[in-house]
């Protein structure tokens, strides 16, 4: 037999679950005695849902170089570029840059030029980058925000144009996580978050870093530790995860869903890029059209807040990466640390996370002795100062979704086997280094102690898995508001306190000439209202706070904070009466 014709006709019927076609063929064929036959076969097409009800997909074979017990050296030659251009800098001029002042954050941008080159204790390779070069071909500067203010530094390589990419990447950041003294937790969180569906991850690897500084005049290659190559999401990781370079992609760096005079379009004659890029960094299509109305929808309280939801975000890409932040303990994800992705076509944004060192941290914390989170930063109320987050989990089935998608990643990837089985992986493979110098010398602990931190990483998750459920119970943080003198009266505000369990909410006011209140001048309790009115305060400084309470005993103070000389005051607002 042989076929002679094929005609195809595509029916489109309702499949399985609606979401295929059966397209049906005929095929004649003509048979030995010179008959024609026709047969009819059907065949499932997947059919293709609209862009915005598509999930976001990462791409699983970007991560085929990945070994989690591995280790590569980078080898940097650090040297001045041109008189007069951008990198005419020295490597200690490069170091001594904060870009973090004033508990804010600075845009502050100084480069070297660099001969970036791979391989592994040897020295650079053949077929891998730089291998054979003596010209430079990236620059070099420090990364981070409050990190940049460290003795050891963490980097940020950009390789020029010419010099090819280093695994489909040209920006490279080396992060040294100088506050986790286990130097895996930035890994740690985006291979266990590899598996999570919903949720794009970072490709990771670890990285010993070999610096010659030529600007001091080095000839030899000085060790600078253990370090954790990170992605970057720009366009490049985009197109690398599956995803749609041509789209919008911001990092948001100080942001709280809240429209301000810094965020104003590109070709807004006010439009000031310095302002803009202390709330966000743009890392795809230059054009905030599309963001600032996702904002102001989110800012509109006329609107339901499950209709912006629907609209604008991807409901289980948000409640994935919430749940994903509450069990890890990644609270320093309110207003920074993240990323919104948006297909050029589509209208949805979408939820990438940055940054997971400081996950995990519970424990690290109590044996430093180190108060950095205040008591109301688990589970919930982490994210209740922002109004996105306040607006949507003030809905009782918002919460419950919110707690199915805990029990999902608890129960199925986030498990005492999975974790454990990674963190002995890269212990066995990095436990040399981070105990030796150079790291050991800023290490903080002792080996023995970082053993004991990572022996019970696993145990941080119940306990956070825990503190989430105490959340569900429990009253949320609010904020206080600013002090109005007038005459001789002081009259002092906050916000109200939500209580999930629906109880009366009562309040109790003080103030003292100390942040830690152990001279009280004034209080006054069973306070229904949000204000309350001093009257003859003499001139000086003054420090007041507002806790709410139920009848039970559950209790919560103020988002705000006092910093003074280093130390947080929880809940604290400070006043000068002149």
């Amino acid at each position: 037999m042989k076929k002679i014709k094929c005609l195809i006709l595509i029916a489109t019927v309702a499949a399985l679950a609606g979401c295929s076609n059966q397209m049906s063929e005929k095929t004649e064929e003509l048979g030995a005695n010179g008959e024609t036959t026709v047969k009819e076969t059907t065949v499932d097409i997947i059919q293709q849902k609209d862009i915005n009800e598509t999930p976001i997909v990462d791409d699983e074979a970007v991560y085929s170089y990945d070994d989690p017990s591995s280790i590569i050296c980078f080898y940097v030659t650090v040297r001045k570029g041109a008189t007069g251009t951008d990198t005419d800098h020295s490597f200690s001029e490069v170091n001594s840059v904060s870009k973090f002042v004033d508990n804010e954050h600075a845009y502050n941008e100084v480069k070297a030029e660099a001969l970036v080159q791979v391989g592994d204790e040897s020295g650079p390779l053949e077929q891998m980058l730089g291998y054979g070069l003596s010209n430079t071909n990236a620059t070099i500067e420090i990364r981070g925000n409050s990190t940049s203010t460290a003795v050891q530094k963490s980097y940020t390589l950009k390789l020029f144009d010419h010099a090819g990419l280093w695994r489909s990447q040209r920006k490279i950041a080396l992060v040294k996580s100088v506050a986790d003294s286990t130097r895996m937790r930035n890994k740690l969180y985006f291979d266990l978050l590899r598996e999570v569906p919903d949720l794009p991850s970072l490709r990771t690897q670890f990285v010993r870093l070999f610096v010659k500084d030529e600007t001091s005049g080095a000839k030899a290659f000085e060790d600078y530790g253990l370090f954790t190559q990170v992605e970057t999401p720009n366009k490049k990781y985009l197109k690398n995860h599956g995803l749609d370079s041509s789209g919008y992609l911001y990092k948001a760096r100080s942001f709280n869903f809240e429209l301000n005079d810094k965020i104003k379009n590109f070709d807004d004659p006010d439009f000031d890029l310095e302002k803009f890029e202390t709330v966000f960094t743009c890392n795809g299509k230059e054009d905030n059209t599309r963001l600032i109305e996702m904002i102001q929808a989110v800012d509109d309280t006329t609107k339901d807040i499950d209709t912006v939801i629907d609209t604008y975000f991807d409901r289980d890409n948000y409640l994935t990466w919430l749940a994903y932040n509450i069990l890890m303990g990644n609270v320093d994800t309110t207003m920074q640390n993240f990323y919104l992705y948006s297909p050029l076509n589509g209208n949805k944004w979408y939820f990438i996370p940055w940054d997971g060192d400081g996950s995990l941290m519970n424990y690290e914390y109590e044996l430093k002795d180190i108060h950095y989170a205040a008591d109301w930063e688990k589970g919930m109320s982490t994210y209740w100062s922002v109004i996105l987050h306040k607006r949507f989990l003030s809905i009782q089935n918002n919460r419950d979704q919110l707690t199915e998608k805990i029990e999902l990643l608890k129960n199925q990837y986030l498990t005492r086997e999975k974790v454990t089985s990674l963190v002995d992986t890269y212990n066995n493979a990095i436990n040399q280094y981070v105990t030796s110098m150079p790291d050991i010398l800023y290490l903080s602990i002792t080996p023995q102690q970082r053993a004991d931190i990572v022996n019970k990483l696993y145990d941080n998750i119940e306990t956070n898995y825990k503190s989430y459920y105490d959340t569900l119970e429990g009253l949320m943080p609010f904020f206080l508001g600013t002090p109005v003198i007038n005459d001789n009266n002081v009259q002092f505000s906050w916000d109200e306190s939500y209580d999930m369990q629906g109880e009366l909410v009562d309040y109790t006011f003080f103030l003292s000439s100390t942040p830690d209140f152990n001279n009280i001048i004034y209080t006054e309790d069973n306070i229904r209202s949000f204000s309350a009115v001093v009257s003859g305060l003499k001139a000086g400084k003054y420090y007041w706070k507002v806790i709410a309470s139920t009848e039970d005993g559950r209790n919560t103070c103020a988002f705000d904070k006092t910093i003074i000389d280093g130390n947080y005051y929880d809940g604290v607002g400070s006043l000068v009466v002149e």
